[in-house]
């Protein structure tokens, strides 16, 4: 149902790598970002994790979790698709942790980009998509 997943994430300064790691591995199983190093806005030290997973197993894990996450809440996701049929959504890094999804609309959370399967791809034939897997 979906192509790939693209995500991004930031660790402050004041966080612990690994803790960040595995909050963003409790949501895409094996993820494996690259890191990018940054400066704040008060000079503090920034790294930034990115990547994509389009591994079949790993998109298979992220889908059923998606899925009995946001069944009956297809409302929530009605905004979140751009004209190309990509979902995006913010989940909490510290309910992640815990391997809970809590979606947020803060900036500091894990950012994912899911491209739907849509044919053509255009927002409103991805979102009927992911509106038939969650009915």
């Amino acid at each position: 149902m979906i192509h790939n997943i693209s995500y991004r994430l930031m660790v402050y300064g004041t966080e612990d790598e690994e803790k960040v790691l595995e909050a963003l591995r409790n949501i895409i199983p094996g993820a494996a970002p690259e890191r990018e190093m940054a400066e704040g806005y008060h000079g503090n030290p920034i790294t930034v994790l990115r990547g994509r997973v389009d591994r079949r197993r790993a998109l298979r894990e992220f889908m059923e979790k998606f899925i009995e996450v946001f069944r009956g809440r297809m409302d929530e996701l009605e905004g979140r698709f751009d004209e190309n049929g990509n979902l995006f959504i913010r989940l909490d890094k510290q309910e992640a942790l815990e391997g809970i999804w809590k979606p947020v609309r803060h900036g500091d959370a894990i950012h994912l980009k899911i491209k739907v399967e849509a044919y053509p791809a255009k927002r409103d034939v991805a979102a009927e998509n992911i509106r038939k897997l969650l009915e």
